[in-house]
């Protein structure tokens, strides 16, 4: 008896040594990120200086960045939520908000110093600031799914249920901000450039429509009741999964052939990005229904039938948060690469504010649907 005593405490031991790692780990990347803010808000811009300036601060947004992958990575054994883990945690989403205000604030002294700066070294600025402005945004995006890890492995979200629902509320108005901000900044930065190329991925773009379309027709003819909704949740978040994958192989496709590669943007690559974000906000008003038909319904479900389908509709939800924050960061790829964008910057920042209303309205949908989650787990703990 008292081996197995001996071995439970060495386990208990065990888990507490790494939820501490755990936790100085997010301490040191939100230390990194307010460094970062800080190198940003110091940065000595002159047309000499520029681009020196700006690939030192690409090299700490990746840093970091890469850090958050790594941490990410990590998630191997069940976390038990407390105060200081969720308040580690929503330090970074408002870390993230204030980098990207910060970097807008950057292209803003980028522009006045514009017309004393050599075509060329603009040109490699510009190029630095939009691949700043999208570590940012992959940034966010990678946290996100860092918190939506963090809800998938907790052991005690029912005991944490309020607090975490609280976290949420900051997680989603400090990506919110995020997004628009980056925007201006794009925006801020597309004002200075003009050039012009070739090339296109239209077959992929076309695929990935035509795949995701099927996918939305699919999640739409499923109708759950207190019989099938584990089943049919599970199978949903296997097909989710599925297109999460076709996506992610486009994007490291994109990420391959920035490289050495440059495309020509036309009207039709800008109109299929919007109408993949179009088909993410059907995504959510499937989710939508999914929720209304789980309330509607969960009185009637068995507890463990239940419980079953909370953990699919999370995993459901980080998939589906992982999908949209892709198709941001594949948009953001396109614009590096791109040639032409002084011709078509005005369709571009068109583009991109569909897409963000467009994947603003999927996030909201995937909260809702965890928020749900959450509480269903939390009244049948």
């Amino acid at each position: 008896m008292n081996h197995i005593l001996k071995f439970f405490a060495a386990l208990a031991l065990s888990a507490s040594l790494l939820q501490a790692d755990f936790k100085t780990d997010l301490a040191n990347i939100n230390t990194s990120m307010v460094e970062l803010n800080s190198s940003i808000s110091n940065a000595e811009l002159n047309s000499t200086t520029l681009c020196a300036s700006l690939i030192s601060l690409n090299q700490q947004a990746k840093e970091i960045v890469n850090a958050i992958v790594l941490l990410n990575d990590s998630f191997s054994s069940p976390i038990t939520l407390d105060n200081e883990t969720l308040l580690l945690t929503e330090n970074l989403f408002v870390s993230v908000a204030s980098l990207s205000n910060q970097s807008s604030l950057l292209s803003d002294e980028i522009t006045l110093i514009q017309p004393d700066t050599n075509a060329f070294i603009l040109a490699d600025a510009i190029s630095a600031m939009l691949q700043l402005s999208s570590d940012i945004g992959e940034m966010a995006d990678r946290i996100g799914e860092m918190a939506d890890n963090i809800l998938i492995m907790s052991d005690n979200i029912g005991l944490m249920a309020d607090r975490i629902l609280e976290m949420q509320v900051i997680q989603s108005e400090n990506l919110i901000l995020t997004q628009n901000t980056i925007l201006q900044t794009q925006t801020n930065t597309l004002a200075l450039v003009s050039v012009i190329e070739t090339a296109s991925y239209d077959l992929s773009l076309n695929t990935l429509i035509t795949q995701g379309n099927i996918l939305v027709a699919q999640m739409a003819s499923v109708s759950l009741n207190p019989w099938n909704m584990a089943s049919e949740l599970d199978n949903v978040q296997t097909d989710v999964h599925n297109y999460l994958v076709q996506v992610e192989q486009f994007k490291d496709l994109l990420n391959t052939d920035m490289v050495q590669n440059t495309i020509y943007i036309n009207s039709d690559a800008l109109n299929k990005l919007v109408d993949l974000s179009i088909i993410m906000n059907s995504i959510g008003i499937v989710m939508d229904g999914y929720g209304t038909a789980i309330e509607a319904s969960q009185s009637f479900t068995r507890t463990s039938t239940l419980l079953d389908a909370m953990d699919s509709m999370l995993s459901l939800s980080s998939d589906i948060g992982k999908l949209a924050n892709n198709i941001l960061e594949m948009a953001d790829q396109i614009l590096l690469m791109a040639d032409n964008i002084g011709v078509s910057a005005d369709q571009i920042l068109l583009t991109q504010e569909l897409q963000n209303t467009n994947i603003a309205a999927t996030q909201a949908s995937v909260l809702t649907a965890q928020q749900l989650a959450i509480g269903i787990i939390a009244a049948n703990n």
